[in-house]
């Protein structure tokens, strides 16, 4: 055999052809096969001599004593859920969809109109979760007749040495002053019906008057009021609108009558509180009307003082907005359970929000004096409005000196599930001493900051393993213009430190260090 092919060359050069030899045998064919048939033929049927295999239709039965058991216990289950009402499940799960999804198709195919008929939806913020009871955001003396409350009058903001930057509306002789009814057994709110000289900056009542009674009417009367009170030939901003088209003083007396007149009705038949009691949480405008209230009759009359800090040092004042806090607190799961800390407090907004928003135990520390004086007097009127507006909060609490010295800090980080840092403008000597505090934290709990306390693209090795940045995971998201009170220095991001010893005791072990 020629194992080259024809890479074997003769004596000349030529290659050898193969020699090809064909043989002939004959094969005796066997019963029940053609010939000349292929292989790939499909095979003929059995010979009438073999019988074909019966079906047995009792083989995939289940036999006596388990079928009986099998349909013992289905029996059971059925009528143990038709006595409870317990739907059965469909073979196709239903699609569902996140808020976000359900926000925007609710709006497809709907008027304007329609849109604001709708009750807005409460903060997932307060929500109940697996790892939290659900919130009572009712105070049982808010329905009680008690003692009278010490809040701030709008009528304060607009007489006395305020009183120059204010005019009578629409030229009148001399001013009017109308009490308003809040959503409790409360007293009545004094407010002076004027105009501010500077609209920009100056605090306006009748606008006061018009958001805090179209905010009531929203989120605390029965669904069929606030479709009432929302149609346009009912609504409570037409009225307002037209006595301003008239320019007349006593048809915006008379709505401010009319519903302090219904929602006293409401409040005595038990309607308010029973909407209160089915409520899960706070929507963000319903917080942001609180709050505003009790920033414009505490700090703005003396704003002017926040701006008296050291440029370049520790001590710079820059606020974090609602809707940002609101969105720190549903990512960081923030609930009413937890112990929430914001080192750096300034005026205490964020401390009266996670309060008011969460329900949950809030502290915050500031050394700057002017800060420490607002944010004491935000601490007593938000106090006492929450009451006015029938709702019960977490409680507040604010220290003051330096947070890396005060020596009730160390204690308060061993019990905090929430750290807020605003160290946007912190000195790196600042921000070190802070994150050797931070091993104090409990695992699990959660660091907010402007700027990270883990380097971006940190990586635990031998060298650096007793880093404190190994103790924790971070996560890195995205802010925006409207969510601070200050200009950017450039780097518009926000982080998650979470403290999670787990990484560093697993390399730790895998290093042979203990």
């Amino acid at each position: 055999m020629n194992f080259f092919g024809n890479r074997a060359a003769s004596g000349n050069g030529n290659a050898k052809q193969p020699a090809i030899r064909k043989v002939t045998t004959q094969v005796a064919v066997k019963p029940g096969r053609a010939v000349g048939a292929s292989s790939t033929a499909p095979a003929s049927p059995a010979p009438a001599s073999l019988p074909a295999r019966s079906r047995n239709t009792e083989r995939f039965k289940l036999s006596g004593s388990r079928k009986q058991k099998q349909t013992s216990t289905l029996r059971h289950k059925a009528l143990d859920s038709s006595s409870r009402g317990v739907k059965r499940k469909s073979a196709t799960p239903d699609v569902q969809f996140s808020d976000e999804e359900q926000d925007d198709s609710s709006d497809i195919g709907t008027s304007d109109s329609d849109a604001s008929r709708k009750r807005p939806k409460s903060s997932v913020s307060s929500v109940e979760t697996l790892s939290a009871s659900r919130r009572c955001i009712v105070p049982k003396a808010a329905f009680r007749n008690g003692a009278p409350l010490s809040f701030i009058h709008g009528a304060h903001l607009t007489s006395g040495e305020y009183r120059r930057k204010y005019v009578n509306p629409w030229e009148q002789p001399d001013f009017s002053t109308v009490e308003l009814q809040y959503p409790s057994k409360r007293q009545r709110e004094s407010f002076e019906l004027k105009w501010p000289l500077n609209e920009n900056d100056d605090y306006r009542p009748m606008e006061d008057i018009r958001d805090t009674i179209e905010t009531i009417v929203k989120f605390y009367y029965p669904e069929d009021l606030v479709r009432k009170y929302t149609e346009i030939e009912h609504s409570y901003a037409r009225r307002f609108a037209r006595a301003f088209q008239l320019q007349s003083i006593q048809d915006w007396i008379k709505i401010v009558q009319d519903f302090n007149h219904e929602l006293r009705r409401l409040i005595n038949d038990g309607s308010i509180e029973r909407e209160l009691q089915a409520k899960r949480g706070l929507h963000l405008e319903w917080i942001q009307r609180i709050l505003d209230q009790v920033f414009v009759r505490t700090v703005s009359p003396t704003a002017e003082s926040l701006n008296k800090y050291k440029s370049g040092s520790d001590n710079v004042y820059g606020e974090l907005l609602p809707p940002f806090v609101s969105e720190i607190f549903r990512k960081v799961g923030l609930t009413h359970d937890h112990v929430f800390v914001d080192l750096g407090s300034g005026v205490g907004n964020v401390v009266l929000q996670a309060a008011l928003e969460i329900g949950c135990e809030s502290w915050g520390i500031e050394m700057m004096h002017n800060p420490c004086e607002l944010a004491d007097a935000q601490a007593a009127e938000f106090a006492s409005r929450t009451q006015l507006w029938g709702l019960d909060v977490g409680e507040v609490n604010f220290l003051r000196g330096d947070m890396t010295k005060h020596s009730a800090v160390p204690g308060l980080l061993q019990r905090a599930d929430v750290v807020l840092v605003n160290n946007q403008a912190f000195t790196p000597e600042l921000n070190d001493k802070l994150k050797n505090m931070f091993l104090d934290l409990k695992e699990g709990a959660r660091i907010v900051s402007l700027k990270p306390f883990v380097p971006i693209g940190h990586k635990m090795a031998v060298r650096n393993v007793e880093d404190v940045a190994n103790q924790f995971v971070q996560k890195q998201d995205e802010y925006f213009s409207n969510s601070v009170s200050w200009s950017h220095y450039g780097n518009n991001h926000w982080y998650i430190a979470t403290k999670d010893t787990r990484p560093l005791r697993a390399f730790r072990k895998k290093a042979g260090l203990g």
